[in-house]
């Protein structure tokens, strides 16, 4: 039975430990830098075992690297010359900066990323399904790796660095700027107090990505900024777009409407 230390115990962590625990098929210990989450960890027992250093991945056949894009560099760092042998993926929210960083640090690693989440952060938000049914990204084919993603009920999808920060930047990284803007939007208007109170399920789902953590959000945007921009400028355009066809009372803009209806219906038919 193999053991996979997973270190970083938040939300992503500590739901990839208990998905795996719940297979029966993997002995799982984890690491945190917070004495605090470890404990809990073990409490809940989440891991068989914890520590808050690196040290666990010394029993470890497999290390996934659970962490905030900001500490992957020093982890990746601290590592060095300590996981020879080993299997080592990672869950970041972009690749090719990570990949640079494991490649400088003598790590070899299969650069990984779940695609799936949700705003809440940390280990008490743990959740054993979270990854059923979810795409996961995954810079090359490594036996054990892709095991590891498949019995946690996720389908591997194999693509280079660069391409997922290029597409993860248009279907992940976009809305949540999108959804902070238009929060920040309304919330600087001089009638928002009175606005919030009616605010409903538009302004709930629009703004449920401005909820989520800015210190992964920030990383994000420090590791992906050229793509991010780059998608930004598309979007503003097809704004503008809609803008002037409002502006005008032209009524193809319903016909905009109607497009985007479909691709929408589309991508939520093929991804049943």
């Amino acid at each position: 039975m193999a053991t996979v230390a997973v270190i970083g115990l938040g939300l992503m962590g500590s739901s990839f430990a208990l998905a795996l625990k719940e297979t029966g098929n993997h002995v799982v210990v984890g690491s945190d830098r917070d004495p605090r989450v470890v404990q809990k960890a073990l409490d809940r027992g989440i891991v068989s075992s914890a520590a808050s250093d690196t040290s666990i991945v010394e029993i470890a056949d497999v290390v996934v690297l659970a962490l905030p894009i900001r500490a992957m560099r020093e982890t990746l760092n601290g590592l060095r010359g300590r996981i020879a042998g080993k299997a080592v993926t990672d869950m970041a929210s972009t690749k090719a900066r990570v990949m640079q960083w494991a490649k400088a640090a003598e790590v070899t690693m299969v650069g990984g990323h779940p695609m799936c989440g949700k705003e809440s952060s940390g280990i008490d938000a743990a959740d054993a399904t979270l990854f059923e049914g979810a795409a996961w990204v995954l810079t090359a084919d490594h036996g054990a790796v892709t095991k590891l993603v498949e019995s946690v009920g996720a389908h591997p999808v194999f693509m280079n660095a660069e391409t997922h920060d290029r597409l993860v930047a248009g279907v992940s990284h976009a809305a949540f700027l999108l959804s902070i803007g238009y929060v920040l939007a309304l919330s600087h208007q001089g009638d928002w107090l009175e606005a919030s109170k009616v605010a409903s399920s538009g302004f709930r789902d629009m703004s449920r990505l401005a909820a989520g953590d800015p210190e992964l959000y920030a990383g994000i945007a420090e590791t992906n900024r050229e793509n991010m921009v780059a998608m930004l400028d598309v979007i503003s355009a097809e704004l503008a777009r809609l803008r002037r066809h409002l502006e005008a009372d032209d009524p193809r803009l319903v016909e905009l409407f109607e497009e985007a209806r479909s691709v929408r219906e589309r991508w939520a038919r093929d991804n049943a």
